[in-house]
């Protein structure tokens, strides 16, 4: 986490360069001046840089600080307007803008938004005020760049799906930039000392960013990173031609230097090797007798081959076995079938991963199915242009007879903590989803823990409170039937007390494990506002206020509380919840024993423990915990051989984060 809030500074930072440059112009007039603070601030970026684990040098990083650099770009520019700031680097703030630019051209592909409309909008109009010889030629290859790679993409490589609104961004984009473009080329004869050994300096540094990486951690030199290095290092050497600065400028060339470290780091496969590609697909059946066939067309008709499926009954009392056997007495598949005699969805993948060899694991519900033959080929093909530990498919709905239904694309997926604000804001429900394609060595672990364990979302890890690194696959993945009205985001259930009671103790899980490390003032006016405008699509752009601390849960609880009144669901487990966030004290202290043989209850496995309970074959132990727990008891002291066990229950009871324990 430390070196998350490193890179956070980090962001921040890189977006003051324009601010700097010219506060540092019109106070101390001339390039000397320029060069000694451009200089000092590059020294500060640099030693920052390189003091931050590679693995936050990411894509979030980078959209990050692009767009902390955009904004100051924007106020730089109304600084001017208001005869405040006048303009003295044009040349400087042009190399920002066109990375800027370029950058969030480049993420509004990956992270389709409001935010991201809005920076672009920001970053022409900056452009549009810096005018310079030349300038706009380069803005026009920007345009026509990401124009033609994203008809490439779409069109002949098939690596992603058409979707018109982003089609007409980037084509209006270019019809913008045709409209600027004037036929003056710049002087292309290098006279400017200062500019020749920056552009040099600029290459070596590309070049450099790649060798520091190689030698840090092994990395897999492809298509798509040296397409990326190449058009990213041409167009900052055009922009050194176009603004034909007399200084050389430090911080930009540090600037240069970390943004290719992202690069680098994003698209350098670091993490999967190339050779390892089988896609392992668990698909967890229970009484699909009526679905389970084509969920095995979907996948046979894939055009990518190395995959493998494992195929685990859960407890189905229909006829998907039989179907199962008699489907593959007449089609050759990869397949492994196991079953488990007691039903929990989660425990059969828990019990199916076992099985699987691939280094990609991927969930397929039994009563879903893949949207097209091209959708492994997409995912793998997304797994190996960037680095991640997932990646999320988009989803549509799917009515009798395989009717298309309502389309559903997963928002755009933030690693940080905003996100887990909005999710609080959300009373701890997933803003995200769970269907992903997953890097073993991720599954096995975070996902294993958070998801298949504790229920919480996939994405989200617990023990560092941020999320996993996935990334939008933007293509729909999955179509999933729909006989009643459902929530497409795959969190629906039925009116069954005890699958509402799985939703809301999972959600409260989260909810609590956020809250405990974030502090969000106002929490009950914050979540009326988030709520208002998350239903009007644009939560990219909802301010929200937190810092770190912890929220007193006596501010939360009555809000849950009456969440769960209104669904009417009376449970003794819920009730616990609440009385001890309504009674919390930080002095309350308990001696805690528990009984030999006494079973420890995962938070996926609450609808057993809820069905014991019902009828009263619940260990005793529990009932008087419970009461404990009840008062707002916050000290439990035990023996030091059952703290791990004592742990895992308050983690049942989503309250490990708010107690302490004293083993001895």
């Amino acid at each position: 986490m430390e070196n998350y809030h490193k890179s956070n500074i980090l962001a921040i930072l890189v977006g003051f360069l324009p601010l700097i440059y010219e506060i540092s112009s019109n106070i101390w007039n001339g390039d000397n001046g320029f060069f000694i603070i451009s200089a000092a601030y590059g020294l500060i970026l640099l030693l920052l840089a390189l003091s931050i684990d590679l693995e936050d040098l990411d894509q979030w990083f980078a959209e990050k600080a692009l767009s902390y650099m955009s904004v100051f770009l924007a106020l730089i520019l109304i600084l001017n307007k208001l005869d405040i700031l006048p303009l003295a680097e044009i040349g400087a703030l042009y190399q920002l803008a066109i990375i800027a630019y370029m950058g969030i051209l480049y993420f509004l592909d990956r992270h389709f938004n409001t935010k991201n409309i809005v920076l672009l909008l920001i970053n022409l109009n900056v452009l549009a005020n810096l005018s310079l010889k030349g300038a706009t030629l380069l803005i026009l290859i920007i345009s026509v760049l990401a124009f033609v790679f994203y008809l490439i993409r779409i069109a002949i490589t098939f690596s992603e799906q058409l979707r018109p609104v982003l089609l007409c961004v980037y084509l209006i984009v270019l019809l913008i930039s045709l409209v600027w473009y004037v036929p003056e080329l710049p002087d292309f004869i290098l006279k400017n000392l200062s500019r020749n050994i920056a552009a040099v300096l600029l290459l070596l540094e590309v070049i450099g960013a790649i060798l520091y990486l190689k030698v840090r951690r092994r990395l897999s030199i492809n298509s798509h990173l040296l397409v990326g290095i190449i058009i990213f290092g041409l167009v900052n050497e055009i922009s050194l031609i176009v603004a034909e600065s007399n200084v050389i400028n430090t911080s930009y060339l540090v600037l240069i230097f970390i943004l290719a470290l992202c690069i680098v780091n994003v698209f350098g496969n670091i993490e999967l090797d190339r050779k390892q590609r089988k896609i392992s697909v668990l698909i967890p059946a229970h009484n699909s007798a009526n679905t389970i066939v084509e969920a095995l067309e979907s996948i046979k008709n894939q055009t990518y081959r190395k995959w493998e499926i494992i195929l685990i009954n859960d407890a189905s009392t229909d006829e998907t076995e039989e179907i199962v056997k008699r489907y593959l007495e007449n089609n050759k598949l990869t397949l492994e079938y196991v079953r488990q005699k007691e039903h929990n969805y989660f425990k059969a993948i828990r019990h199916g991963l076992k099985y699987a060899n691939g280094e990609i694991i991927f969930v397929l519900d039994a009563d879903k199915i893949l949207f097209n033959q091209n959708v492994f080929y997409r995912a793998v093909s997304t797994l190996f242009g960037e680095k991640c530990d997932g990646m999320f498919v988009g989803i549509r709905a799917m009515y009798q007879r395989l009717k298309d239904g309502k389309f559903h694309l997963i928002r755009p997926y933030y690693r940080n903590e905003a996100s887990l604000v909005k999710t609080a804001l959300g009373f701890g429900t997933n803003i995200y989803a769970n269907y992903a394609f997953w890097r073993r060595e991720v599954f096995e672990t975070s996902v294993y823990e958070n998801y298949l364990i504790n229920g919480m979302p996939a994405w989200y890890n617990a023990k560092r409170n941020l999320g996993l690194r996935v990334v939008n696959g933007n293509f729909v993945g999955l179509r999933y039937r729909i006989f009643k009205k459902e929530n497409l985001i795959g969190e629906s259930f039925s009116a069954n007390d005890s699958k509402r009671l799985l939703k809301l103790s999972t959600e409260l899980r989260t909810l609590h494990h956020i809250v405990s490390r974030i502090k969000i003032p106002a929490y009950s006016t914050q979540t009326a506002v988030y709520s208002a405008i998350n239903k009007l699509h644009i939560a990219s752009l909802c301010p929200i206020i937190f810092k770190c601390g912890q929220t007193s849960l006596k501010e939360v609880t009555p809000l849950i509380a009456e969440d769960i009144r209104n669904l009417k669901l009376d449970n003794l487990y819920l009730k616990t919840i609440i009385d001890f966030g309504s009674n919390f004290s930080p002095q309350k202290s308990e001696k805690i024993t528990i009984p030999k043989g006494t079973k420890i209850y995962y938070g996926t496995e609450i609808e057993e423990f809820d069905r014991r309970l019902a009828t009263g074959t619940l260990d005793q132990f529990y009932y008087y915990l419970m009461k404990i727990i009840g008062c707002g008891t916050t000290i439990y002291e035990i023996r030091r051989a059952d703290k791990e066990k004592l742990e895992r229950i308050l983690e049942f009871f989503t309250i490990k984060d708010y107690v302490k324990i004293i083993s001895k």
